[in-house]
């Protein structure tokens, strides 16, 4: 698996509460994006503990679980449970939450674990397809026909999400499998990206540049104002060509 990966803290905030991961086995690469919310720097905390609470239940029990959408559940469920208890027994982390998006890859095998308004996309030659729905307000309009996907881009509550890691006692996690193809470019993103490029800009420069594609989509996002912290992360199966 080639993987490219950076976050950045744009040009307007003090510290970044994105947080990313690349983890590779043997038998499996994971790959996650988490953008964490909440005063005192409690989104750092956040989004770096989902991470890692991910990483080490995907790690201690893959071997145990026949089913990875599963897996994926379970350990989101796992990270929302550390993070809510984190936000409750201590005073300076409540309120505290994260998104997360991940994708556990296996050979052709894609197993996706979502919270949040964090992107996963799948890009080849035919086009870009977003595999991730986001869990927010915005989404909520246009799913009931209220506004267009147009209008959504600068409607004043787009950063308004609905779900999030360690924000409720239970959360809900959406799952997905996908089959990927050897062409195909697995993007992960936090909406600092999304905020400043389009769905086709993003799909022009992933097949221009391949996942070296990841320094051009943040320097863009940045050029364009940068006000939210940004994380991208591009895999590939098989050599780049």
């Amino acid at each position: 698996m080639l993987i490219e990966c950076r976050t950045d803290k744009g040009k307007v905030r003090d510290i970044n509460e994105d947080y990313i991961m690349v983890f590779k086995t043997n038998k499996y690469s994971l790959i996650i994006v988490a953008d964490g919310m909440g005063g005192h720097n409690a989104g750092e905390i956040a989004s770096k503990l989902a991470c890692i609470t991910v990483r080490d239940f995907i790690s201690q029990n893959y071997i145990t679980y026949d089913n990875n959408e599963e897996l994926i559940r379970d350990a989101l469920v796992k990270a929302n449970n550390l993070v809510y208890e984190e936000s409750q027994n201590n005073i300076n982390y409540s309120g505290m939450g994260t998104t997360i998006t991940c994708c556990l890859i296996s050979n052709d095998e894609l197993y996706l674990g979502h919270v949040g308004d964090s992107r996963a996309y799948i890009v080849n030659e035919n086009g870009i397809k977003k595999i991730t729905e986001d869990h927010s307000y915005v989404q909520e309009l246009i799913n009931n026909g209220s506004i267009t996907e147009n209008e959504a881009v600068s409607h004043p509550q787009r950063n308004l999400i609905t779900r999030a890691i360690g924000a409720e006692k239970y959360v809900v996690v959406d799952t997905k499998h996908e089959t990927i193809k050897e062409e195909d470019y697995i993007i992960l993103c936090t909406d600092g990206l999304t905020s400043y490029l389009s769905n086709d800009e993003i799909k022009d420069l992933i097949i221009e540049y391949g996942i070296l594609a990841v320094d051009k989509l943040i320097n863009i996002a940045n050029d364009r104002g940068g006000y939210d912290n940004i994380s991208v992360i591009v895999a590939k199966r098989g050599d780049e060509k």
